[in-house]
């Protein structure tokens, strides 16, 4: 029995491994989203990225027609995700792809600040750590010189990105349990991609159709979007929130080291705040992995289930 159980795991890809590749991903789209940018503006690049996605994660995926509800979920959703991914893409015109990863990042922090504001839920004494600490690390990041924060454009719309994309997930805490995940992408994704694509036709902005480098970059982002979308829904279905959410605070590291060696400049300041971000979007997950180890056991019970989580 044993030797069986073994032989049936050999082989399988851990789903840990999917989510730290999923991060990866997130942190080099920074780079290639700044890329693609000098060839094409942010609206095309963002709906012709979404268009492929959503046309990739279908035919991947293949599944039903989204319902009714599920296409109203995916207007709220993916109208705000169209107002994060925008912004952050109008933002990386001005200001470097690691920094814009540790700006967007700041939406973990946001995400309490929102239901405080929105629904009177007080966030904890972690959440409130955490909203201090990446607050810290933006102070650090805006490189305050005589009592004075110097934040351009381009950091003001990436943290407008970034309250965007915590009202994203609230929106999205609110509405997914009610849905079919990959449906749910597929619609919001769909959604995204029109907003885009007909904010960029009324506004009459150029879109260099025969210029490669400018499909190379959306083709790709495309890709990585469609993988994104379908390996988050895997891999979170086989992976308890608490040790995904820990996995996904990654992607900023991953987007700072992409962007440090593509000669964004890292001094220590930038260094010190980042890492504050990073450990404000910490706080939480840390404080329920010990709360979870100091809580008394039940008794286990005869037949216990060993695999599998909670989808995030």
């Amino acid at each position: 029995m044993t030797h069986a159980t073994a032989t049936e795991g050999r082989g399988k890809i851990p789903p840990e491994l999917v989510l730290v590749f999923i991060t990866m991903i997130w942190g080099f789209t920074f780079l290639v989203i700044k890329l693609g940018l000098a060839h094409g503006g942010a609206l095309a690049l963002v709906g012709l990225r979404f268009a492929i996605g959503a046309a990739l994660l279908a035919g991947i995926t293949r599944p039903s027609w989204p319902r009714l509800a599920e296409w109203r979920a995916g207007f709220f959703i993916g109208t705000s995700l169209f107002a994060g991914y925008a912004l952050q893409a109008q933002g990386l015109t001005d200001i470097a792809s690691s920094r814009s990863a540790f700006f967007t990042a700041l939406y973990v922090p946001l995400v309490p600040m929102l239901q405080l504001l929105l629904f009177r839920k007080p966030p904890g004494w972690t959440g409130l750590l955490a909203i201090i600490l990446a607050f810290a690390g933006l102070a650090l990041l805006a490189h305050p010189k005589g009592g004075v924060f110097q934040l351009s454009l381009g950091d003001w719309l990436t943290l407008a990105a970034a309250l965007a994309c915590a009202l994203e997930i609230i929106l999205l805490s609110r509405y997914a349990p009610r849905c079919n995940p990959l449906r749910l992408a597929v619609a919001q994704m769909s959604v995204v991609a029109v907003l885009s694509l007909g904010t960029n036709l009324l506004t009459g902005a150029a879109v260099p159709w025969a210029y490669p480098p400018f499909w190379y970059s959306t083709i790709g982002l495309g890709a990585a979007t469609s993988i994104i979308m379908f390996g988050q829904a895997w891999g979170q279905a086989r992976v308890p929130a608490l040790r995904a959410s820990v996995i996904f605070a990654m992607e900023p590291v991953w987007a700072g080291a992409v962007g440090a060696v593509a000669g964004d400049p890292m001094g220590l300041a930038t260094i010190a705040g980042a890492g504050m971000i990073v450990t404000g979007i910490l706080t939480e997950p840390f404080r329920r992995f010990f709360s979870r180890k100091a809580a008394p056991r039940a008794p286990a019970p005869a037949a216990r289930q060993t695999s599998g989580g909670t989808p995030g």
